[in-house]
């Protein structure tokens, strides 16, 4: 069972463990008062998420329901974000300070439910304005007519107090003949912002617009009046502003300009999006709509993205409120273990040593409960009282056992700090932590050694002691068979630190990948790890479960392959996802393949972290020693004739950007680097480079692993494949 955060660091005053179970019932706008089934690895849920179950004013729908369909709409740090649903409802919470227009108590949750009874369930679209910007657009046809329903959110500031106002337009376009009359049936407490008939003219338009205040950043002041929200401005005026707005927060970060499939670009913007969206001021939570709290491994792997995307507005702030977080939420270890390597992201991309410094071996206010750099590194090694002195018996898979991903986070917990320990100058620290780092890597490996021969496993188990088939990885459907290839870091982002690298965790990523789906053939599609009880479709952690493959020979691309799945098969929303899926919904109205219900939070924040931190790696990753790592995991589908890559500002080093393009074009592959100059060599690594490469214009060719070095001073090269079309 799931537990909430404590308020004492007890792992590191007294060892001992605080654990308290969190019953108490929240009150729901139409919500079913079923708690979610728990997924691993994860946050916990600590209430039921808000329901979708009633669209408009009348209810009726029959598909949705409280695990069903659901977005997200609001302003970037808002207290509370806004549920979003298919039928064009959105769900405001109106509990406690900076809630809704309403008041509630702070120990549930309370909302109103807007919308519009003039939705059906006809066959409907929904999807991102533009693609990406987070205002969602239901479209469906009634009557003749078409008919959408656009909801985003605007900073708006009334008498000199800001606020979160939700927008609503129902368009309803006629390409008849005749006229057509169709009332949107608003819900009570929309305000009008126009008056406008409900008989649209042939081959007219008819637009019906509405707001309604949902949030005030914390505020204690009222909320506006409907005539001052009015005065605000309209639809049109709003949706600029926030386009704009968005626009600018993407253009601070890399961009993923052009890819053969222009679904994962507008993914990736939305990813961000959403994450500032679901964030309430400096706190990362992992969801809006159920988990809507910090969990400690979801806030690092939250923050590790948004460093790795080059987003370091409020980086101090961020960084200090993660050490409250892994001090404070108990239910994970591996939050505390992994806190090193966030710091060492940040380092590498920024140069700015003088915070790291003063934070290295410094604690926060609270002393021991929010803990030092040091302090987190330390505690890896008090942790190592499993068997043989490998890492604690732990609840990281929301299962207790000695699990192998903790111990593969320990590791890269341990290499982070060394070089950490080595930039800031503490010979004496980093000395510490490369005999530590060592001294575990040699017990994870004679112990996984020892299981792996006791019971002629071929694969990597998801346990130090057991066979998959001793623990909850005997259901071939849970995703946790492949829980080291994303939450244990260590094979790919151990590798960019620079960390020695031994054992199953290396020599077996592929063929405990070939494993893992082998056992899933004629259950799951292909390129979905399954899910966690009792969903076990897909889950958010998707494409993130192919970062390791990045380490390796034949699986280099599934952190692409693994995100396309989630698009193509998992949306619960417009690019929003559950933590854990069920099988597709044969009957839901919404076009596309898409789950019939989840558990945990949808959209995700650390499901979404993971794809798109997989998806840029995949791109270009920065490595610890200068290196610029280019293609590493391309799908060789992309390596055709025409086919363009596009990256731009992607952080390198010490505040530094570049730009990259690769371009096939027949049998060439062409490398562009633009902007700025790399650290360090660039190392080319298309799959479709291994045993296949005739002649590189420029750098070093080796032609078995399918790398091309070039200096950092080269800013173009051609590679010429020797077969033009890679085999997949």
């Amino acid at each position: 069972m799931a537990m909430p955060p404590e308020h004492a660091f007890s792992r590191l005053i007294g060892r001992a463990r605080v654990v308290v179970m969190l019953t108490a019932a929240l009150t729901l706008a139409g919500a079913a008062s079923t708690a979610p089934a728990l997924a691993a690895p994860a946050a916990a849920a600590t209430a039921a998420p808000y329901s979708c179950a009633a669209n408009g004013p009348t209810g009726g729908q029959t598909i949705y329901g409280t695990f069903g369909d659901a977005g997200v709409i609001g302003w970037a740090g808002n207290t509370q974000a806004v549920v979003a649903c298919l039928g064009g409802s959105f769900f405001v919470d109106t509990s406690g300070p900076g809630g809704g227009p309403g008041s509630g108590s702070t120990a549930a949750v309370t909302g109103t439910t807007y919308g519009y009874g003039v939705y059906d369930d006809s066959p409907t679209t929904w999807a991102n304005a533009d693609g990406y910007l987070p205002a969602l657009v239901t479209t469906f046809h009634r009557d003749g007519a078409t008919i959408s329903i656009t909801n985003f959110g605007d900073d708006v500031t009334i008498g000199g107090d800001a606020f979160v106002i939700i927008y609503s337009r129902v368009q309803v376009t006629n390409p008849t003949g005749s006229p057509v009359t169709i009332d949107p049936e608003a819900s009570a407490g929309l305000i009008p912002l126009n008056s406008a008939p409900d008989t649209v003219p042939p081959h007219g338009t008819v637009n019906h617009d509405y707001a309604v205040p949902s949030d005030k950043f914390g505020g204690s002041y009222p909320y506006p009046s409907d005539s001052a929200v009015v005065a605000a401005g309209g639809f049109d005026q709003h949706f600029a502003h926030m386009a704009t707005y968005w626009n600018g927060q993407l253009a601070s970060i890399a961009q993923i300009q052009q890819l053969p499939d222009q679904q994962l670009v507008d993914a990736y913007k939305t990813g961000f999006i959403y994450t500032q969206i679901i964030r309430a001021g400096e706190e990362l939570k992992t969801g809006a709509n159920g988990y809507d709290k910090e969990f400690s491994h979801d806030v690092i792997g939250i923050l590790a993205n948004l460093f790795t995307q080059g987003y370091f507005t409020d980086a101090h702030g961020l960084l200090d409120r993660a050490r409250y977080v892994i001090g404070s939420q108990t239910q994970y270890a591996d939050g505390v273990w992994t806190y090193p390597w966030v710091w060492a992201i940040y380092l590498l991309k920024t140069g700015d040593l003088g915070f790291v410094k003063a934070n290295f071996s410094t604690e926060g206010p609270s002393g021991a409960s929010e803990p030092s750099i040091k302090d987190a590194a330390h505690l890896i090694a008090t942790d190592r009282t499993g068997p043989g002195g490998i890492m604690e018996k732990t609840n990281d898979v929301d299962a207790n056992g000695y699990w192998t991903i903790d111990n593969y986070e320990a590791l890269t917990g341990l290499w982070a700090y060394h070089w950490l320990a080595e930039q800031v100058g503490n010979t004496s620290e980093a000395t510490w932590a490369a005999s530590e780092y060592d001294s575990l890597l040699a017990v994870v490996n004679t112990t996984l050694d020892a299981t792996i021969s006791a019971y002629q496993l071929n694969y990597l188990p998801c346990s130090m002691t057991e066979p998959n088939t001793d623990n909850r990885c005997a259901n071939a459907e849970d995703a946790n068979w492949a829980a080291p290839f994303l939450f244990g870091r260590w094979a790919w982002d151990g590798y960019l630190f620079g960390a020695p690298l031994s054992g199953p965790g290396l020599t077996l990523i592929d063929a405990t990948y070939r494993y893992g789906f082998a056992r899933l053939a004629g259950k799951l599609p292909p390129d979905t790890f399954g899910g966690y009880p009792t969903q076990y479709y897909s889950t958010a952690y998707n494409a993130g479960y192919g970062e390791w493959g990045l380490a390796s020979n034949d699986y280099r691309d599934q952190g692409i392959l693994g995100y396309q799945f989630m698009i193509a098969n998992g949306q619960d929303g417009p690019y929003s996802w559950w933590e854990s899926q069920q099988f597709p919904n044969p009957g839901s109205p919404w076009i596309g393949v898409h789950p019939e219900n989840g558990n945990g939070s949808c959209p995700h924040a650390w499901g979404i972290a993971n794809a798109n931190m997989v998806l840029l790696d995949s791109l270009a990753a920065q490595r610890s020693d200068g290196s610029l790592v280019v293609g590493r995991g391309v799908p060789d589908s992309w390596v055709r004739g025409g086919q363009v890559i596009s990256v731009a500002n992607f952080p390198t080093t010490d505040g530094k950007h570049l730009g990259l393009t690769i371009r096939a074009s027949g049998a060439s592959v062409t490398l562009t680097l633009s902007g700025g100059q790399a650290a360090g060599p660039v190392l080319f690594q298309l799959p479709a480079f291994v045993d296949n490469i005739a002649h590189a214009s420029s750098g070093t060719v080796d032609e078995q692993t399918g790398t091309v070095t070039l200096p950092g001073t080269v800013r173009s090269v051609t590679v010429r494949l020797t077969h033009a079309e890679p085999s997949s």
